[in-house]
């Protein structure tokens, strides 16, 4: 009777309290990630809604080309000059990716903005440097100007700007 009844059932006692006590940490982990996500929600909610304005201007959750361009072209206004022969695109990093050893999931995309602005060359420096100041992330990654007489000369800029996944 021990073989065939006592011990099976025996065993499977062991087994069922083994499985009891898995499923009460699984239960006591879930309250330790609620009490974590209770004080994590109330952390977030005392931030000032100014400052998540400006945290999700300065990474937005997507490209928004159409309101970078507009802040672009305000900084420009305010030296006398604007922006034109506007080129817009997503980066793509593929290259960069097969040269890695490992995979890198990026919780970023990248946009590039390709556009012209003339003007003095003082106003073009003041130009860049609010373009560096600016709350968006932003990389100059490239400049090409042409010069004239006149004092003026026409500039060509490529930036590259981040916006999350």
């Amino acid at each position: 009777m021990f073989y065939f009844f006592t011990d099976p059932t025996y065993q499977e006692i062991k087994r069922l309290i083994a499985e009891k006590k898995s499923y009460e940490n699984a239960l006591d982990n879930s309250k330790k990630l609620q009490v974590l996500r209770d004080q994590l929600l109330e952390r977030y909610n005392s931030f000032p809604a100014s400052e998540l304005d400006r945290l999700e201007h300065m990474l937005p959750d997507n490209v928004d080309n159409v309101r970078l361009v507009l802040e672009v072209d305000r900084i420009a206004s305010r030296y006398g000059m604007s922006i034109k022969n506007i080129k817009t695109g997503v980066v793509s990093d593929k290259n960069q990716e097969k040269s890695l050893i490992g995979r890198e999931n990026k919780p970023y995309e990248t946009f590039s903005l390709e556009f012209s602005v003339d003007g003095p060359y003082s106003n073009f420096v003041s130009f860049v440097s609010d373009l560096e100041k600016s709350l968006r992330i932003v990389d100059v990654e490239n400049i090409t100007f042409t010069s004239s007489d006149e004092r003026v000369s026409s500039y060509s800029v490529r930036i590259k700007t981040y916006w999350l996944k």
